[in-house]
């Protein structure tokens, strides 16, 4: 009996040990705050414009809405077929990188997947200028004026980000520096 008892005491003490870790250890990542990116980039981006902050600020009608939200479904469809070749030339230049290929054949291959990608960029900045342009067609010259102050907003973050050097962050900041050749 003694032994019984004291094994349960033991299982208990146990038990409430590990509940009360449980409890002061959080297991959610995603509630746990991110640390400071160390430049403060993270500090230094602002809000990104949603479609409802952008609808609000335009003080766009509910007939306006309809509209842009129309012209917004039909860009989607023109667009998506341009990023699923998009994706497929990614992923046909992420298989020449890992093939038995030589150096040389891997870079002639891939210099031209990027020729093509270079292409289908430009078919989607096309159909997204299109599209802004159709979007542009149904607004009110005030509104007009108010997102031409928007789109030039989003320029200068865009060159701020763009100019805001990070370098623990791979694939940001200047690339390699070329050098300047000299002219005579």
């Amino acid at each position: 009996m003694k032994k019984s008892l004291i094994i349960a005491g033991i299982a208990a003490l146990m038990l409430s040990s590990t509940m009360s870790y449980a409890n002061t250890v959080n297991t959610d990542t995603n509630t746990q705050p991110k640390p400071p990116c160390k430049c403060k980039c993270n500090q230094q981006k602002p809000p990104k414009m949603t479609r409802q902050s952008l609808d609000d600020r335009l003080k766009l009608t509910e007939d306006q809405k309809k509209q842009a939200r129309e012209i917004r479904m039909k860009g989607h469809e023109k667009i998506k077929p341009v990023f699923e070749k998009m994706k497929a030339k990614h992923e046909e230049i992420k298989a020449v990188k890992e093939s038995n290929l030589s150096q040389e054949e891997k870079e002639k291959k891939i210099t031209a997947l990027k020729k093509d990608m270079r292409e289908l960029k430009k078919q989607a900045r096309d159909i997204r200028n299109e599209n802004t342009k159709e979007f542009e067609a149904i607004l009110t010259p005030e509104q007009k004026a108010e997102f031409e102050k928007i789109k030039q907003e989003a320029k200068e973050r865009h060159m701020q980000m763009k100019k805001h050097k990070r370098p623990h962050h791979p694939g940001f900041g200047p690339g390699p520096q070329q050098p300047k050749l000299q002219q005579k």
